[in-house]
């Protein structure tokens, strides 16, 4: 039997890197239920986010961050980044004369891979998470909290789906905790190794 040409194991390694990026994965007990769709940017999620991780009107404006975790950590990996925001805020911040392709809930950096997950309310309890700034100008994690008058007398649901973005980087950032989301971006230029991604969805009715 012939041996595999050069340009064959070539196909065969770019199939296995590929197959081994895409296994990084996270999940989250908190989100569960049928999948739903954005009302505007038109992404589906694994299910709904559970109602004490979102932000109330009548209660707290940051409730506890949400429990996952992460499996199948790209090899090399030093460090993981996470961003949490909402397409879906994009017309909403429109009609309040703000330019953003997206709202900002939560950011983190230089997390350890080992730890294979971040429990519920880690923005608050992990003093050694380092946070960045979310789209309030606040550190640390916000919690869903879909308008409910827009658009005005629409008469109807609106469904926001939050991205849930996990880097795997080659190096930590360095960042100081209140960076920006474009301080993130800067840093982990050429360390990315992997992404895995979860869409959740939350609506307040």
């Amino acid at each position: 039997m012939r041996a595999p040409s050069a340009f064959c194991w070539l196909f065969i390694l770019a199939g296995a890197l590929t197959a081994s990026a895409q296994s990084f994965t996270v999940a989250s007990p908190a989100v569960s239920g049928p999948s739903e769709t954005g009302f505007d940017s038109g992404l589906v999620s694994a299910g709904r986010l559970d109602a004490q991780y979102a932000a109330k009107a009548a209660g707290p404006s940051n409730p506890m961050s949400f429990p996952f975790s992460w499996s199948n950590v790209p090899p090399g990996t030093k460090a993981l980044a996470l961003v949490l925001d909402d397409p879906d805020a994009r017309l909403i911040l429109a009609s309040r004369g703000l330019k953003a392709p997206a709202f900002l809930h939560w950011t983190a950096t230089d997390i350890d891979p080992s730890l294979g997950g971040l429990p519920a309310n880690a923005s608050v309890d992990m003093t050694s998470l380092v946070q960045g700034k979310n789209g309030a100008g606040q550190t640390g994690y916000r919690g869903p909290q879909p308008p409910a008058d827009f658009p005005k007398n629409a008469g109807k649901r609106l469904v926001h789906v939050y991205r849930l973005s996990l880097y795997a980087l080659s190096a930590p950032t360095g960042l100081a905790s209140g960076y920006s989301l474009d301080d993130l971006r800067k840093a982990i230029r050429g360390k990315v190794v992997g992404e895995a991604r979860l869409n959740i969805s939350y609506s307040n009715d």
